[in-house]
């Protein structure tokens, strides 16, 4: 993120510098070249002490020494353009730094405090469930309330764990994986949420690829989920050598809300469950492994690729 932040700093100083360079040196090349081209060769107060024949000498080889002062003209214009665009560049990056350094320590303290938050209160969470099922209180609505909430906070929880710690890894391990079987093996322990849904699979990848088995997972899982959130009825699953492809054909998602689809916190539908974390953190993953998720949403299905 930073990294992006830091490159837009400088291609937006590399830009304006490109342009002031441009035009002053276009100025200063037209004004030389056009000053040049416009002196007569011989000064007219003295052109008659001239023969003809010595006088197109003249002109021709001041023409030619003009033509050739042109061309080193350019060529200085150029060396010098292109030197004062490294040294930019250089000065550019260094600021850069210096500026989003601030800003990366504080983002940084933020995602710990968070990560680490997270993992604390996951203690008395699970002591909650666990005295909650210990007391063995059945047919309380208070008691249902409790729990129901205790499990939505427990997965909000998690999430914001799990979002904390992407953040703060910016290496992934990598190795030889069969996609296949992670997908076939997931969605066993989506059976019963499928059993009511008509769903269609269709894997055509052959070989195994080099990438984070467990990144993969967490973002199929995350997607299946979404899937079966929102579809009316039909679920489609295409698995090919170089994407992922989950579609489902709920509610179409509108233009304005699909370009905020993997913001954190973000919902189409406020009132369904959730706090709209999941979607951000396959994002997240999707970024952090340098492949690419999209979202696709028209009248017939809403698609979501990723690209690895």
């Amino acid at each position: 993120m930073f990294g992006k932040l830091r490159n837009k700093l400088i291609l937006i100083n590399l830009g304006v510098t490109t342009i002031v360079v441009l035009v002053i040196f276009t100025s200063v090349y037209l004004i030389a070249t056009g000053s040049a081209n416009n002196r007569p060769p011989i000064p007219e107060n003295q052109a008659e002490v001239f023969t003809d024949d010595f006088t197109d000498l003249i002109a021709l080889t001041i023409k030619n020494e003009k033509q050739a002062a042109a061309r080193d003209l350019l060529l200085a214009l150029i060396f010098s353009g292109v030197t004062i665009e490294i040294i930019v560049a250089f000065i550019s990056y260094y600021l850069a730094e210096e500026a989003i350094k601030p800003i990366r320590e504080a983002y940084e303290s933020q995602k710990v405090f968070i990560a680490n938050a997270s993992h604390e209160i996951k203690t008395p969470l699970a002591a909650i469930s666990a005295n909650l099922e210990a007391a063995g209180i059945r047919n309380n609505k208070w008691i249902t309330n409790v729990e129901k909430e205790t499990t939505k906070l427990t997965a909000l929880n998690n999430e914001l764990l799990t979002l904390a710690r992407t953040d703060l890894v910016s290496k992934t391990k990598t190795e030889e994986t069969d996609l296949a079987k992670i997908v076939n093996e997931n969605l066993k322990t989506l059976e019963p949420r499928l059993a009511k849904k008509s769903f269609t699979k269709k894997i055509s990848i052959t070989k195994k690829k080099k990438l984070n088995p467990g990144d993969f997972a967490q973002i199929f899982n995350i997607l299946m989920d979404n899937a079966i959130k929102y579809c009316d009825k039909k679920i489609k699953l295409s698995l090919a050598e170089h994407e992922l492809i989950i579609s489902n054909d709920g509610t179409t998602i509108p233009e304005k809300d699909l370009v905020h689809i993997f913001d954190r916190f973000y919902q189409v539908d406020k009132s369904s469950e959730g706090v709209g974390l999941g979607l951000s953190i396959a994002k997240s993953v999707a970024d952090k492994n340098h492949w690419q998720l999209i979202a696709n949403s028209n009248k017939t299905c809403t698609s979501f690729i990723l690209k690895y």
